[in-house]
């Protein structure tokens, strides 16, 4: 089963408005702990910078870890447009809930579904925290349980 996280940059790896991938190092802490959890990118730095320039702001262990980007649907940034991007993004994949599981850690909770039980969500102050991190651990290891 392929557990994928769906990764937003702004509000997450960094809070709103201070130091560029300041809350990295964190998050990478907790993706090394989820050996098979592979990395989407879902932010919208997609649409100006290429998968490898993407795979270069994370440390060299984790690069091969980042195997993708969501696809850039016109209605991304209504309600809910960020789950539908990450939708296409299984679908085009041929991805499932039978054959995936994911989560999307991302700060701004208008860009789901407010029934969407797969977003751990950031506060866009402070970025990823270690309660962030317990909350993929808890999710990677469901994931890992069940599969």
């Amino acid at each position: 089963m392929r557990k994928i996280i769906f990764l937003d940059f702004d509000g997450v790896l960094h809070p709103d408005g201070i130091a560029r991938f300041s809350q990295l190092p964190i998050f990478e802490r907790f993706l090394a702990e989820m050996p098979d959890a592979e990395v989407v990118v879902s932010s919208t730095w997609r649409e100006d910078h290429t998968l490898d320039q993407l795979r270069g702001f994370f440390s060299p262990p984790l690069r091969h870890r980042i195997s993708g980007v969501t696809p850039s649907l016109d209605d991304g940034y209504e309600p809910g447009g960020r789950q539908k991007e990450i939708l296409s993004y299984l679908a085009n994949e041929g991805l499932s809930e039978k054959n995936c599981s994911w989560v999307a850690l991302d700060d701004i909770a208008l860009f789901f579904e407010s029934s969407c039980q797969n977003l751990v969500l950031t506060e866009s102050s402070s970025g990823f925290t270690e309660q962030e991190g317990r909350q993929l651990i808890a999710w990677y290891a469901c994931t890992t349980n069940a599969g």
